[in-house]
């Protein structure tokens, strides 16, 4: 892989992974509602999903879900659930009492890359655009994959994450903060059903 090709993919993942998504959105909600200690394991959490989504799309299911078929269908129906529910526990976090509902766990964080469709989209077209066919091996290319996507995520989730964090601090934990994070919760099922559209 020459610097140029890998420049080029490490700009995509920049892009990528600081731009709004259902995991962006997220942290940032999480953030918001409940500060950045709650939210750091579950950014640690996502990136165990999102090696194993960046591992499995580098060993070839990436062919098969750019495939299409009822494969994709189920995982449609899955990632729209899991987003929804997602949405519902966002909001709990904020609307009702602290200590009432509980933090996000670790397993709730290792399925949002996985059920995410933006994500998986982001993925398919990094390893066939920057790695597919570079001469590398399949190792190689999996290994660059993870290691881009993971570096981009961890920084991304905890800035996104860090500004919810900001938001908490400007207005606190009020009525405004609770419209906000429902908001927020909102936003991040039309980016999952605007990514599942497209």
């Amino acid at each position: 892989m020459d610097l140029a090709t890998l420049f080029a993919f490490a700009v995509f993942v920049i892009v990528m992974t600081g731009t709004p998504g259902p995991g962006n959105l997220t942290f940032l909600a999480i953030g918001a509602s409940s500060g950045y200690r709650t939210a750091f394991p579950v950014i640690l959490a996502s990136q165990v999903g999102s090696l194993a989504l960046n591992l499995s799309v580098a060993l070839g299911l990436g062919h098969v879900m750019a495939g299409g078929g009822p494969v994709v269908t189920i995982f449609k129906g899955l990632s729209m659930a899991y987003m929804t529910y997602l949405a519902w526990r966002i909001i709990s976090l904020s609307v009702k009492p602290k200590g009432e509902v509980a933090l996000p766990s670790f397993w709730e964080g290792v399925l949002i890359h996985p059920l995410s469709p933006k994500t998986w989209a982001m993925s398919l077209v990094a390893f066939s655009t920057f790695l597919a066919g570079n001469g590398l091996s399949v190792p190689e290319n999996a290994l660059i994959l993870m290691i881009g996507f993971t570096l981009g995520g961890m920084v991304f989730h905890s800035l996104w994450a860090l500004v919810g964090v900001s938001i908490l601090a400007l207005i606190g934990d009020g009525p405004l903060m609770r419209v906000i994070t429902v908001v927020m919760a909102i936003a991040m099922l039309a980016a999952t059903v605007w990514a599942l559209l497209i």
